[in-house]
């Protein structure tokens, strides 16, 4: 499985996990959208973050052998600081994808609310009708 195929299972996830566990306040109306900040903390859980420095500075090693440590360690930093920059674009990119899975479920769980209520609340306001008669 490649990493884009992963960020977008994690943002489904998270966004599937937010709106199991927020239900009750979703059908009573009290649901709010969490910040920005809140869904990156939720998506970091389903999101490993993986930098091996020892596999970088190998590399670096059998590149360049005539590196001394400080280089290496300069090398080693800049691919970090690429990698941290990669993974925060795509931790925000998944957080953007998260909020829009959110939206579809919660359109989707308003439309079979809406369906609910016409099949029986239609049907308990004739029998309600009969009673009263």
């Amino acid at each position: 499985m490649n990493k884009v195929s992963d960020w977008s299972i994690g943002a489904k996830s998270c966004a599937q996990q937010i709106v199991h566990e927020a239900l009750d306040d979703i059908l009573c109306g009290r649901f709010n959208m969490p910040t920005q900040k809140d869904m990156e903390n939720v998506l970091e859980a389903f999101i490993d973050y993986e930098f091996d420095e020892y596999e970088v500075a190998k590399k670096a090693i059998a590149k360049h052998p005539n590196w001394d440590q400080e280089q290496i360690n300069d090398q080693v930093y800049r691919v970090k600081m690429r990698h941290d920059k990669e993974y925060r674009e795509n931790l925000n990119q998944a957080t953007l994808e998260a909020f829009t899975e959110i939206e579809n479920l919660l359109s989707s769980l308003n439309d079979c609310i809406r369906a609910w209520k016409i099949k029986n609340l239609g049907n308990m306001t004739s029998k309600i009708k009969q009673v009263l008669k």
